[in-house]
């Protein structure tokens, strides 16, 4: 059974690299730039038969398989040492992660499904298949993964794939968005990295326990919360979400919002000292920039005309909820147990009702309308909306209920009542969305039925319909109701006065774009970019000048002159076999190291502790 922990993450690798030889192909190398764009190329492939077979579009379903196999089969506490691996890498299944990668694996199952229908381009499509099977490798790697190394190298690969996700069609809006997701990403990295070297210094281990958490300082819990907040959206680190959920392609959309947002909370869950150590100053910190990110996102939201992208602005505001949760157990170390119970089901039940709206959104925009088809998405549709809102009988009314015992040790009175404007605020994002999709025409008519990838997303939609009676206490079924009736209410009447009179609303909608805090960025990116220029002219000369000198210094002393061996560095042939050449290196030079760490003794190598 533990080899399953493995092949959960190797799996998908493994099919990623059968993609590589077509990647690197010469005719593939300008697939972000020409005067032809990436969504052009694509119709015009459509109308030639050119798309992708359907034994290496099924690659994406089939690659989550063995992880859902694990989370199904593989025992609680089961663990896998592979010490020849990088540093030593220790796999494993906790109750906590058996439930992340239980849900991971099924929205990558699901959104596989619907790429395997819906990208199927054949340049395109197979840029989008390869990056989708990378990005599932990292994130499955870090869930199974207990060491620091595992839990790092897993949140870069499956980042840095999400940006090829997101510009694989070289459309416009893409490459706008991932400039912006590539900027953000890499700064978390960084300081995701400073965090896990931080967290191995003061622990003194690379498989750091609940107890050796406690001795962390505020500065590496600061590095914590910046890596893994830029991944869960916080404010004002959200400026990339709400722009690549709606330039992403639907099953891109459904995991980045499902499933990788929720690797802030598995980290957090895992490298902060819930439970063992008293915070009450970062824990206050952390709990107002999580009530700052709840509140901000959804007044913009409802501004928004897309539908994705407002779906991006309830993610930041539903983390923002997490994070208010994580400061208050900072502050109160016994809240801990109950805490992360409470988050680990809001986990699971944010992932699957966003995945599925991200899924159903796809499914309504690319069909048919006036049909029954239609209809029955737009019910399924409907009925995720009131479960995000928390309605009563709804997995969200049972989170919400599962949250009480911590958010009522919160130190401000006000907060309740705060709260179920929230609540109110949130139901009425979700009707903003249901009008959308039904007022709105679909951006393209499918040539074909995607009933597979319809039935996939019903499969998800029957899971949240069954998930408050199978995981939730009668009474927690009715928790909510006041403010989510409320906000029905109002929606309604909203509805019928913009019936009544269809220019009264429109001027606020699209007020605040996608982005929001892009605005104020873009003036400044603006100024450097005429600074650059003023001095791009006088820095150059100054180049030229040393580079002349240089030149003849070289045939002073050479009597020869000087060769120009970057031109041939450049060349595409040389530049890949080098970056090659290096990889394997370095990948060489880790196994030696890891073999020799493994021969001195098994002292040495095995680092004993569970992380969760």
């Amino acid at each position: 059974m533990m080899h399953w922990l493995l092949l959960a993450w190797i799996w998908p690798l493994l099919l990623a690299l059968s993609y590589l030889p077509a990647l690197i192909r010469r005719r593939d190398q300008g697939w972000v730039s020409g005067s032809v764009t990436g969504d052009q190329r694509d119709q015009s492939q459509a109308a030639v038969g050119k798309v992708l077979p359907t034994w290496r579009a099924s690659l994406v379903v089939i690659a989550a398989l063995p992880a859902l196999a694990a989370a199904l089969m593989v025992p609680v506490g089961t663990e896998l040492s592979l010490p020849w691996l990088f540093l030593g890498t220790q796999l494993g299944l906790g109750g906590t992660s058996r439930i992340f990668l239980l849900f991971t694996a099924i929205l990558w199952l699901a959104a596989g499904i619907d790429a395997a229908q819906s990208v199927r381009a054949a340049e395109s499509g197979r840029r989008f298949h390869a990056f989708y099977l990378l990005a599932m490798a990292g994130n499955l790697w870090l869930i199974l993964g207990q060491d620091l190394f595992s839990f790092y190298a897993g949140f870069a690969l499956m980042g840095l794939a999400c940006y090829g996700l997101i510009i694989h069609d070289a459309r416009s809006e893409a490459l706008q968005a991932g400039r912006v997701y590539l900027v953000m990403t890499l700064l978390g990295e960084v300081c995701l990295f400073v965090a896990m070297v931080l967290i191995a210094q003061q622990t003194g281990t690379f498989i750091p326990s609940s107890a050796e958490l406690a001795r962390l300082n505020g500065v590496a819990v600061a590095f914590i919360i910046l890596g893994l907040g830029v991944k869960a959206g916080l404010v004002p680190l959200h400026l990339w979400l709400p722009t690549t959920y709606a330039a992403a392609p639907t099953p891109a959309s459904a995991v980045l919002g499902g499933a990788m947002i929720k690797v802030a909370l598995l980290g957090w869950l895992r490298f902060l000292p819930l439970g063992t150590a008293a915070l009450p100053e970062i824990g206050m910190l952390i709990a107002v920039l999580g009530l700052i990110s709840l509140f901000y996102a959804l007044p913009i939201g409802l501004l928004q005309a897309d539908a994705k992208a407002l779906l991006g602005y309830s993610s930041i505001s539903k983390m923002g909820l997490a994070m208010l949760l994580l400061g208050l157990m900072l502050i109160e170390p016994e809240l801990a147990p109950a805490g992360i119970i409470a988050l680990t089901l809001f986990a699971a039940h944010h992932a699957l009702v966003k995945g599925g709206l991200f899924l159903g959104v796809g499914l309504r925009q690319d069909g048919q309308r006036q049909t029954w088809h239609a209809l029955a998405v737009l019910i399924g549709l409907t009925l995720l909306a009131l479960a995000l809102a928390s309605a009563p009988f709804s997995s969200g009314a049972v989170t919400k209920y599962l949250m009480k015992p911590v958010l009522a040790t919160a130190p401000w009175p006000w907060l309740p009542a705060a709260l179920a404007v929230a609540a109110v605020a949130t139901t009425l994002l979700m009707a903003r969305l249901l009008w959308i999709l039904i007022l709105a025409d679909p951006k393209r008519r499918t040539a074909e039925p995607r009933g597979w990838a319809t039935l996939a997303w019903s499969m998800i939609v029957l899971l949240v319909l069954i998930f408050p009676f199978a995981l939730g206490k009668p009474l927690s079924w009715t928790t909510n109701s006041l403010p989510v009736l409320i906000g029905l209410v109002l929606a309604a009447l909203v509805a019928l006065a913009a019936w009544a009179n269809p220019a009264w609303l429109r001027p606020l909608i699209g007020l605040v774009p996608a982005g929001d805090l892009l605005v104020l960025v873009r003036p400044a990116q603006a100024l450097a970019l005429r600074l650059g220029a003023a001095l791009k002219g006088p820095w150059l000369r100054l180049q030229q000048q040393i580079q002349q000198r240089a030149l003849v210094l070289f045939e002073r002393l050479f009597g020869a002159p000087a060769p120009d061996p970057e031109r041939r560095l450049r060349a595409w042939p040389v530049a890949g076999a080098l970056w090659i050449g290096i990889l394997a290196v370095l990948l060489l030079a880790m196994l030696a190291g890891s073999a020799l760490v493994s021969g001195s003794g098994p002292e040495s190598t095995r680092v004993s502790g569970e992380m969760e």
